[in-house]
């Protein structure tokens, strides 16, 4: 190779190789200095979007006024559901190694949660299944230390709620209730808070949605239906508090939780609640009507085998002899579609439409029978 043209060429590789590194220094710093704003205008962006989204959906001040507002009125519920072992003659044994209070290491104990809805009364509402078993039952209110004894007025194990009673002589002590809401009015999107005190944290309110409404629940022994889903999270020692809107109303009464799922609770809906209350108060339990059948939902097998043009109602899969629905001319095998005019779209809303009326009230139903469409009148027993 020519020694001119070996020069030029590491004369050219030098220069180049210093134009390169000044041309990406430049390019470095420049890189750096626009990673660095955008990093900077993220955040603002950032902190700017979030603070649009509260205010958009709800004035972040509304969650802590609502929360202050129903936090006198829930309270904390502690129960024994059995007794020590050993007999109160064994009171001052105990009590020298334990301490006065040995009683409780031995005795089954249960939490949940209830809120007043009645002051001069002193009533409060929470689930069956946290007083169910209970020997004793004791109340404490945030920010307040006396345990209130309190005892059952009336329970029903099939809607999961339950009626309370303070134990107070003085009539002067007023505790705020909390009102309810209609439930049927709430709409799936819609805020909502629930109030407890989940695994014994006293006081605790998450919020949340309503997710879905009229779903229904199998939990352990409890078959629950038409209740409002929320993903406000419920815990246990939530049970039987409030569910509340952005009014500090109650639309639901905290009942349980989906069993291997985050994010899925489930609460009585107010309406049922306040029919459910007014027996437990009259009554000590739910006297419900009675048609006195077994009703099925209608499947896509059913209405094809039977050839009739509906699809919602309910057909009679028993009938109960001497019955209500006996008496009045009804039949295995009917399809009821209505119920004083109201749609019976399938079980659920059959049960909730027969809820509307007592016992000894006349109702129209209409059915389909052998396709042709007849009405009877039937006098609703009691079960």
């Amino acid at each position: 190779m020519d020694k001119r043209l070996f020069l030029l060429v590491i004369i050219s590789i030098v220069v180049g190789s210093i134009i390169g590194g000044i041309f990406g220094s430049i390019f470095t710093l420049s890189f750096i200095k626009n990673t660095s704003n955008f990093r900077n205008n993220s955040n603002v962006n950032n902190v700017l979007y979030k603070q649009t989204v509260v205010i958009k959906e709800a004035d972040k001040n509304t969650f802590v006024k609502v929360i202050e507002e129903v936090k006198p009125s829930v309270a904390r519920v502690d129960v024994i559901t059995s007794d020590t072992p050993w007999s109160k003659d064994w009171d001052d044994f105990f009590k020298y190694f334990f301490g006065p209070d040995w009683d409780k290491m031995f005795k089954g104990q249960g939490i949940g949660s209830a809120f007043v809805i009645d002051s001069n009364k002193y009533y409060l509402v929470t689930n069956n299944h946290v007083i169910e078993k209970a020997k004793e039952i004791y109340i404490t209110f945030p920010d307040n230390n006396i345990k209130y004894k309190a005892q059952v007025v009336g329970s029903d194990p099939f809607t999961d709620l339950a009626l309370i009673k303070l134990d107070i002589t003085d009539k002067n002590i007023k505790i705020p209730t909390l009102e309810f809401e209609d439930s049927d009015s709430i709409k799936i999107g819609e805020w909502v808070i629930a109030v407890g005190n989940p695994y014994g944290f006293d006081y605790s309110a998450t919020v949340g949605v309503i997710s879905a409404k009229n779903r229904t629940i199998d939990v352990g022994n409890l078959h629950l239906e038409d209740l409002l889903q929320t993903d406000a999270p419920i815990n246990p020692g939530n049970s039987g508090g409030p569910l509340v809107d952005l009014n500090s109303k109650v639309i639901g009464v905290n009942t349980a939780v989906a069993i291997g799922a985050q994010g899925i609770g489930f609460a009585i809906p107010s309406n049922k609640a306040r029919k459910i209350i007014k027996d437990l108060e009259a009554f000590g339990k739910v006297i419900r009507p009675n048609l006195g059948v077994e009703v099925v939902d209608l499947t896509p097998e059913i209405i094809r085998f039977l050839g009739i043009n509906i699809t919602e109602g309910v057909m009679i899969k028993e009938i109960e002899t001497d019955g209500p629905a006996y008496n009045a001319g009804l039949k295995k095998g009917d399809i009821i579609y209505t119920i004083n005019s109201e749609i019976v779209k399938n079980t659920i809303y059959y049960r909730k439409i027969l809820d509307k009326y007592k016992p000894g009230d006349n109702i129209k139903v209409d059915i389909i029978r052998l396709n042709k469409r007849l009405s009877k009148n039937v006098v609703l027993g009691s079960k």
